[in-house]
């Protein structure tokens, strides 16, 4: 009995020592952190951003836009392949870049106290959104991330102009990232990145990288050739595949590649190669067709690669099984695929380009060489590098556009299978005025497209869900308007 009259005396003493907390203090969900540390926003962005790349910009208009791919058998042919767009077919990318990766790592760059978690934080930043920019042109920036009561409860944010504010912007946050990283200790961050596990010389590689991407961006309207030679002279870039940030993904249930967990979860991948890409790379005697596609196991084509025009599966015989055709290989298709966010190649792209228009301190043939020669290493036909690069016969005595076209013909092949988005965002660049590589050459009008033979998208339309909910957003803009590093 008096155990039994301690045990209840016991749970009365607790019981009015709860009822004296406030309820705050005790209505907390056991099963969420009150308030989560820098590791695990960091990794909450970073998961976001994957799903982000890999399926809301790589596996989307970009993914067809680009010629890479072709509509399939299985499905009515869709909007995207009639360049057809409604404003909200980018509300998914818009929200998720905002509300989830921006929101989280503005997180981390107002409230943390390491260098390394806010240097690393403010790369992401740019990255993301110099993705918008490039899809969107004007877009929310000063005041997009301010809707904090300290920070001014902005809830409808102005519009930035993408030249004048954006872009020296980005340049400003990825100067102020490598200030933050200079100052990093290694071992602060740890395994909550999964991109480069903390380790900041990475970090620091990435920055410099992206900056000469966002510099090289404006190279049309806008060079800016004492920066980029600056740079070249004195950062480091990603140069090599163990220096390229990409997101893993094991396979398992629940931690499969984005792209292939959101295609497999609808009808599965039903694209077909298009000729567009496959003319291309058949020119060129290009053997990477081989590792980007499927070659055809049935009908007359088969043992070989086998694309369509852009656009015209109507045209094909509706009985004809998909294994008739060429399409993604599990180089470009995989549950194990990695999210890469710049690769190797892209960047020795870059400064191949930067030494051929500015002359800066690289080897120009050397850069357009080494990154040929990395794709074709990534790809694992590295015995097959050495002869096709000397057939392409880049010279840095040649014409200036002739070399900025090669440079842009093997990006745009190098990008595919796995940064489609880019591929697209760069063959829009490279068509200038002085050469209309992709628009009048490469890439083909599909028949049942809106707009006039040899008119292709340009830009995306700004989504339904800020028009209608943001008062300072712009009047629509049109799928075929340039975005101002465009003409």
């Amino acid at each position: 009995m008096k155990n039994n009259i301690k045990i209840l005396l016991l749970l009365l003493l607790t019981l009015n020592y709860s009822c004296s907390d406030s309820l705050q203090e005790v209505n907390v969900d056991p099963n969420t952190f009150p308030s989560a540390g820098d590791a695990q926003v960091l990794s909450s962005a970073i998961g976001f951003l994957g799903y982000v790349v890999d399926t809301d910009l790589n596996y989307s208009e970009s993914f067809l836009w680009s010629q890479y791919y072709t509509w399939g058998q299985g499905v009515s042919i869709g909007n995207s392949e009639r360049y057809v767009a409604q404003p909200d077919d980018f509300n998914g990318y818009w929200a998720r870049a905002y509300a989830n990766c921006l929101a989280d790592l503005n997180a981390i760059t107002k409230n943390s106290s390491a260098p390394a978690y806010s240097g690393i934080a403010k790369v992401l930043k740019a990255y993301l959104f110099q993705g918008l920019v490039d899809h969107f042109g004007d877009i929310p920036f000063s005041e997009a991330l301010a809707g904090a009561i300290e920070d001014g409860s902005i809830l409808a944010p102005s519009f930035d102009a993408a030249g004048s504010a954006v872009y020296p912007g980005l340049v400003t946050l990825l100067d102020e990232a490598l200030s933050d990283l200079e100052r990093a200790e290694d071992g602060v961050v740890g395994e909550e990145d999964f991109i480069y596990q903390g380790d900041i010389s990475k970090w620091i590689k990435f920055a410099n990288s992206l900056k000469l991407r966002v510099l090289m961006r404006t190279s049309e309207t806008d060079p800016q050739a004492a920066a980029i030679k600056e740079l070249i002279a004195n950062g480091t870039f990603i140069e090599t595949v163990a220096d390229m940030p990409y997101i893993p993904y094991t396979g398992a249930s629940g931690d499969q590649n984005p792209m292939f967990a959101r295609a497999e979860y609808g009808v599965g991948m039903f694209y077909f190669a298009s000729n567009a890409t496959l003319d291309v790379l058949e020119s060129l005697d290009d053997p990477r067709g081989e590792v980007l596609y499927t070659k055809a196991t049935t009908g007359s084509f088969a043992g070989q690669l086998h694309g369509i025009d852009q656009g015209t599966i109507k045209n094909e015989p509706f009985t004809a099984p998909p294994t008739d055709y060429s399409m993604a290989s599990e180089y470009a298709y995989s549950e194990t695929n990695p999210v890469i966010l710049m690769s190797p190649w892209e960047v020795w792209f870059l400064r191949a380009e930067a030494a051929a228009r500015y002359d800066t301190s690289d080897d120009e043939e050397m850069a357009f060489e080494t990154a040929i020669a990395l794709n074709f290493k990534y790809m694992g036909i590295e015995d097959e590098a050495s002869s096709y690069i000397n057939s392409l016969n880049y010279s840095s005595s040649d014409a200036l556009v002739d070399r900025i076209d090669q440079i842009a013909v093997q990006k745009w092949i190098s990008l595919n299978g796995t940064q489609e988005d880019e591929g697209w965002i760069e063959a829009r660049r490279f068509d200038r005025p002085e050469s209309r590589l992709f628009t009048n050459g490469i890439w083909q009008t599909p028949p049942l497209s809106v707009l006039p033979n040899g008119t292709f998208p340009s830009a995306w339309l700004y989504p339904e869900s800020e028009r209608s909910l943001n008062p300072n957003a712009p009047a629509q803009r049109t799928i075929t308007d340039n975005i101002f590093w465009d003409n």
